[in-house]
């Protein structure tokens, strides 16, 4: 029965919906509540953190807020699309993404390697390679594990896999979006773990890829110091170490409750790019340890609600699902930690922006989207659910 279910609880064309199908389950709702809150209250934060550096730039005050709602309102169209695509289409939307994520991410590494030089990414300041790559590769892993799991030539598939996440790692780390990389390699290891590979295989791809980001940075002068400025803000006389260290005065001075939203002084010319891997620390200054927990809550509800979807989604035996919802929420998190971490000098920060708060059009694009995945399996299981225990 359970197996006959989740062949039909995915076709939105039925019309013969049961009371408990149509009750469904409260995770929906209250993931859209999490989702809505978070999005309302980090473009609060993000025009707050913004406004200065779009004046200095020449530009209108709310500038980048316009253009963090436009990135969103047509995020929320993919979303709506998404909602109702077929599931076929849906799971194979990875052909078309992928490609692009590699020219993208190639048009990094070339302008971070050629400097000002380089002018092919000019017109293009908010499409970040790396959060188009993670954001396929999920999917690609989604669609390709469950179909290989009992197939004899499985190992090559997981050789290949190998070596083209190495290749992604490198790409990354010569960007020198070297946080990118350990969000990368962190989230493909939440995919594999979901996909039941076995624990000790996931240990090792971890230390390859860690490894791998280790040597890049200390076989070159010009990584080690961008890492370690970063890291260590005292002792360098660099612009980067400049503001880390007015990140961590301004977190510092933010102290329990923080000066008020509005009212931090380190986003007035003290920080660089403050409006994108720096948003945080105006976050700290403004509203406090309070408002930071507060934020951590809701992110780690977020993560919960994702977790429930997947639990719910292994009882149905959908593991594309599963692994997607583990692989997209576990990112989100993950991203909003390294976020903060970096702005606290914990970890070295390369442009990593914070879900739902940093003033970047593109990575706030796939943030929407992926929580619109996130919605449309959480539905899906819901009603599944219901049916199963029933």
């Amino acid at each position: 029965m359970r197996e006959e279910y989740s062949k039909d609880y995915d076709d939105f064309t039925l019309t013969d919906y049961s009371t408990d199908e149509l009750s469904g389950s409260l995770s929906p709702f209250t993931f859209l509540c999490v989702v809505a809150v978070l999005m309302l209250f980090g473009l609060i934060m993000a025009y707050s953190a913004s406004y200065d550096s779009a004046i200095r730039e020449g530009l209108s005050h709310y500038h980048f807020l316009l253009e963090m709602v436009t990135f969103g309102f047509f995020a929320m169209i993919t979303g709506i699309v998404l909602f109702f695509m077929p599931r076929a289409k849906l799971e194979k939307l990875f052909y078309f993404t992928l490609p692009l994520s590699f020219i993208l991410l190639a048009m990094n590494v070339i302008s971070s390697l050629g400097g000002e030089n380089v002018s092919i990414l000019s017109g293009f300041p908010d499409l970040n390679g790396s959060d188009a790559m993670i954001f396929s590769s999920v999917l690609m892993l989604a669609y390709i594990l469950p179909r290989i799991r009992e197939k004899e030539g499985r190992g090559y598939f997981y050789l290949a896999f190998f070596i083209l996440s190495l290749l992604i790692t490198l790409m990354m780390t010569l960007s020198k979006n070297f946080c990118y990389s350990i969000l990368f390699f962190l989230t493909m290891s939440v995919a594999l773990h979901a996909a039941s590979m076995s624990r000790r295989y996931v240990f090792f791809y971890l230390l390859f890829n860690l490894t791998l980001v280790v040597f890049v940075i200390l076989s070159s002068q010009t990584f080690l110091s961008s890492f370690f400025s970063r890291l260590m803000p005292y002792y360098w006389d660099t612009s980067d170490a400049l503001s880390a260290s007015n990140c961590l005065s301004a977190i510092a001075e933010g102290g329990i409750f923080g000066k008020g939203i509005g009212s931090s002084y380190y986003k007035l010319g003290q920080i660089g790019n403050v409006e994108d891997e720096y948003v945080y620390a105006v976050i700290a200054e403004e509203v406090g340890l309070v408002g930071t927990l507060m934020i951590l809550l809701f992110f780690f509800l977020f993560l919960f609600l994702n977790i429930r979807c997947a639990h719910r989604s292994k009882k149905s035996g959908d593991d594309y699902i599963r692994i997607v919802s583990l692989s997209f929420s576990f990112m989100i998190v993950f991203k909003s930690l390294l976020s903060m971490l970096s702005s606290c000098s914990v970890i070295p920060s390369s442009g990593i922006s914070m879900p739902f708060f940093s003033a970047d059009g593109f990575s706030y694009f796939l943030t929407i989207t992926e929580c619109a995945f996130l919605y449309r399996f959480m539905h899906i299981t819901g009603r599944g659910y219901e049916k199963v225990r029933d």
